[in-house]
């Protein structure tokens, strides 16, 4: 026997329930194994994106990348900050790198302005940040933060 809110169900209506909760586990089980899907196709580096990059305020850090500690500097402008940080990855495509850096700073409220092998360019507000190739094998990039001109 079968109840549902304290009545006891038919032998039709039971069935229907056992049809309706063998389905709904079914889908569950799509869901997780879509979710697990996309995870392990790259949607990983987006959600579990490190820390902040070093001086910049809302600039990820992408995992499996490392800032070059004695490469970069801050200086404050009348209009804002100069900031410049480099970092290197053994691990990171540059596709890999671009798509994430493109995709996390959209999400951040970046507008992308240029966006090529070698160099991405988003503005918001009065900031201008870019993003420059330098070496591909390992992968290399410069960050660049400046006020607009």
């Amino acid at each position: 026997m079968i109840y549902y809110a304290g009545e006891e169900l038919t032998a039709t209506q039971s069935r229907t329930m056992k049809k309706f909760f063998a389905f709904s586990r079914i889908d569950v089980l799509r869901v997780c194994a879509a979710c697990a899907v996309l995870f392990s196709l790259g949607a990983a580096d987006a959600v579990a994106a490190g820390d902040w990059l070093a001086n910049f305020e809302d600039v990820p850090q992408m995992n499996k990348v490392y800032v070059i500690v004695d490469d970069g500097f801050l200086y404050s402008v009348p209009d804002g900050k100069i900031i410049q940080t480099t970092i290197a990855s053994d691990d990171v495509s540059r596709r890999q790198f671009q798509r994430f850096y493109r995709d996390a700073l959209y999400e951040l409220g970046w507008k992308n302005t240029h966006d090529d092998r070698k160099l991405q360019t988003f503005e918001r507000g009065n900031d201008i940040l870019s993003i420059e190739i330098l070496e591909t094998d390992p992968l290399k990039a410069r960050f660049t933060m400046k006020p607009k001109e």
